[in-house]
């Protein structure tokens, strides 16, 4: 007889867990942030995706329409793959699906024949002005519990957590694959969500 479905284990009953195989010594709570980390970002990456749906885009997208639309200057593809976090094999896909659908342009790049350059258009900010009202809307919608002290504080921990991922990385190769960077991160250089 087949068995019935189990509900997952809570975070609570997975550190347990842990604790109880890895000794007395096992630090709980490096497994309870990790843990509690990972279903904040599915959570909030689920509930984007949600949002963007219906306008057939993915976050990658907008956080690129929304970094070039900020932007005083076209960007390279390094540059830009530095900006929203995205590796360089991953962003030229992430490029190409928004240039069919008219909202980036290419551009060439008057210093590097071999590259171009890549910008918002015309198409693309007439979108972000008609949709970025209500995405304000709903991401304020979605922290809401939170007070702004506890909105400041988060963002500070998690720009901590980002320099100590970046500074305690195994390798600068290793460093370059988190960050979806080539060279050494710059840590005085500001990080631009959408």
């Amino acid at each position: 007889m087949p068995r019935a479905p189990r509900t997952p284990p809570s975070i609570t009953e997975q550190i347990a867990q842990a604790a109880d195989r890895e000794g007395p010594d096992f630090d709980t709570a490096v497994l309870a942030l990790t843990l509690t980390m990972f279903r904040a970002a599915t959570a909030f990456e689920r509930a984007h995706a949600a949002e963007l749906l219906p306008h057939g885009l993915n976050t990658s997208q907008l956080n690129i329409l929304t970094v070039l639309d900020r932007s005083t200057e076209p960007l390279t593809m390094g540059a830009l793959g530095q900006a929203v976090s995205v590796r360089p094999a991953n962003l030229t896909g992430v490029v190409d699906a928004l240039a069919t659908r008219d909202y980036v342009e290419r551009i060439s790049n008057p210093d590097d024949r071999r590259s171009f350059l890549i910008r918002i258009s015309t198409q693309g900010r007439a979108f972000l002005r008609k949709f970025l009202p209500g995405h304000w809307t709903y991401l304020h919608r979605l922290m809401e519990d939170l007070t702004p002290r506890q909105q400041r504080q988060l963002q500070s921990l998690l720009e901590r957590f980002l320099e100590s991922i970046e500074n305690n990385a195994p390798s600068p190769a290793a460093n370059q694959l988190l960050s979806g960077r080539h060279s050494q991160p710059n840590r005085g250089k500001e990080r631009v969500p959408s």
